[in-house]
């Protein structure tokens, strides 16, 4: 019976033996026990059906965080429907491109939405609008529970459009049994020394911080939400200061934020979990400093949400002999997950050597959703090939260079950003930077960091320069380096690397001088 219910199916257990125990809260305040969000699901799942969806039908959520999250997730899989979850600062045409796409038939979106309202008259009369804590909402809620549905392992769960930085944004088709082998996983490989007893959702819902929902309902934790419904360092301290055996998945600006701002030593932290883009040494060991071993780290995409490698908290150990290298790693392949690094003739790379990234696990998708010659390429023999350049170490760590997109060819010579990023972080006068090539006609492509600097401080370029010929080869140092006062970002926290092209492109960032290229 368990899996004949799919996803829903770990509500449901938990429910059933811990019904009186928080489910949801919203900041401090309970707002479900699991017993109540139980019905609550049921009832979302009889009002869809009553509106005409029925079993493979994709519903679309665009909303801050907010405890709705979790009935209308769970009320979708109830019913056997996908669920769409849409960055919330979207714009209202990207929005309705998803829509219309995946051909939803509801919008669940934040009261008061100006982007929902606009993306819904786009899309005309093909999807119905439902404002989350609306009266109409909440008149819809008053009805009996439904029967839960049958689903099939295959079943499509979790319909994730990738950002789109390369052209329109792609679904990728995540089943029931691949979100069941991600919350799996989470409890093996992330924190094998116990599930946390609370998780506090400071990330974006409708990324990785919503998947973690899983496996801390399979366990029984409360599901935090901050009465910001987003990221503010200070209101996290609070509530970790509230809540004891708290995780939290953060991007890695946010945990420098948290770095920087937070006062005491977060008792209520349990598990820090970093991920969706690369985490500097230095910045980790500064966080580490100031919050104990409580950092854990994965690795992986929407294609494979959550689950290719691991840095557990034990592996953050301050005393080990390679902890440098350790952290400036994103751990061990996750259990069942098998990895290989090729060539760019698809043939596999020894120990050490840097090649493309690719993965065959029980966690990558289904396929794109109608992209038949995206999903032929990105799904190769049963192997997901992410686009990621890296290389295993003699220990079995792997090691990320960059995207493949965001590898330098200056000279002739290969150039990975992250190598030189870690270098130019090292200056205590750079906050956030970010390393890309530039077109040029006599090397092929030029070198250029673009870097935010700490309150009253200024590196020059010479300073710059001074510390990459200390540490990297004289070739890879930047030709250029651009002031910024904020490097652009996404919902979870990526510093938009193609935002940043496009500017520099356009001659909206000021250089404050070129040296020369030798």
């Amino acid at each position: 019976m368990f899996f004949d219910h799919g996803l829903f199916g770990l509500l449901w257990r938990t429910a059933i033996s811990k019904p009186s125990a928080p489910a949801v809260a919203l900041g401090t305040q309970t707002w479900h026990t699991y017993g109540d969000l139980l019905q609550r699901a049921g009832q979302v799942s009889a009002g869809l059906q009553r509106m005409g969806c029925r079993p493979g039908d994709r519903v679309a959520i665009f909303a801050k965080n907010d405890p709705a999250w979790l009935e209308l997730m769970f009320g979708c899989w109830h019913a056997g429907l996908a669920v769409v979850p849409v960055n919330a600062k979207l714009h209202a045409r990207e929005l309705a491109f998803i829509m219309q796409d995946c051909g939803a038939k509801v919008l669940f979106f934040d009261e008061g939405h100006a982007e929902a309202e606009q993306a819904l008259s786009l899309v005309g009369n093909g999807v119905t609008g439902i404002a989350i804590n609306s009266n109409e909402h909440r008149a819809w809620l008053q009805g009996e529970m439904a029967q839960p549905a049958v689903v099939e392992p295959q079943a499509l769960a979790w319909l994730f459009y990738t950002s789109g930085t390369t052209g329109q944004p792609k679904g990728a088709m995540l089943t029931h049994a691949n979100l069941l082998a991600m919350a799996t996983l989470y409890a093996v490989d992330v924190e094998p020394e116990g599930v946390s007893r609370a998780l506090l959702h400071a990330a974006p819902m409708s990324h990785g911080s919503g998947l973690y929902m899983l496996p801390h309902v399979l366990h029984g934790s409360v599901q935090v939400c901050p009465e910001s419904r987003g990221f503010d360092a200070l209101e996290v301290e609070s509530l970790m200061n509230h809540y004891a055996s708290t995780a939290m998945f953060a991007a890695p600006t946010m945990v420098t934020r948290m770095t920087q701002a937070c006062r005491g030593a977060l008792p209520g932290l349990n598990t820090l979990i970093y991920g969706g883009g690369p985490m500097y040494v230095a910045d980790c060991m500064q966080a580490m400093n100031r919050f104990g071993q409580r950092l854990a780290q994965i690795y992986g995409q929407g294609e494979t949400p959550m689950t290719i490698t691991s840095l557990t908290k034990s592996m953050h150990d301050r005393s080990h002999p390679k902890l440098a290298d350790r952290l400036a790693s994103c751990g061990l392949p996750q259990t069942g997950v098998q990895i290989r690094i090729l060539d760019t003739n698809g043939d596999a790379l020894p120990v050490g050597e840097t090649g493309e990234i690719v993965v065959c696990a029980p966690t990558v998708m289904q396929s794109y959703w109608n992209l038949p010659e995206a999903t032929a390429k990105a799904l190769q023999n049963g192997w997901l090939h992410t686009g990621d350049v890296g290389c295993f170490d003699t220990q079995g760590f792997l090691t990320l260079k960059d995207r493949s997109k965001d590898v330098i060819i200056s000279g002739g010579s290969n150039i990975y950003p992250r190598e030189v990023e870690e270098v130019l972080l090292r200056h205590p006068g750079v906050a956030e930077v970010s390393v890309m090539g530039q077109p040029d006609a006599d090397w092929g492509e030029t070198v250029v960091a673009v870097l935010a600097c700490q309150p009253g401080h200024g590196p020059t370029d010479e300073e710059l320069d001074a510390l990459c010929m200390a540490h990297i080869a004289r070739f890879k140092r930047p030709k250029r380096y651009v002031r910024v006062a904020e490097l652009p970002k996404s919902a979870a926290g990526k510093i938009l690397k193609g935002e940043l092209r496009k500017q520099l492109s356009a001659g909206e960032l000021d250089a404050i001088r070129q040296t020369d290229l030798m």
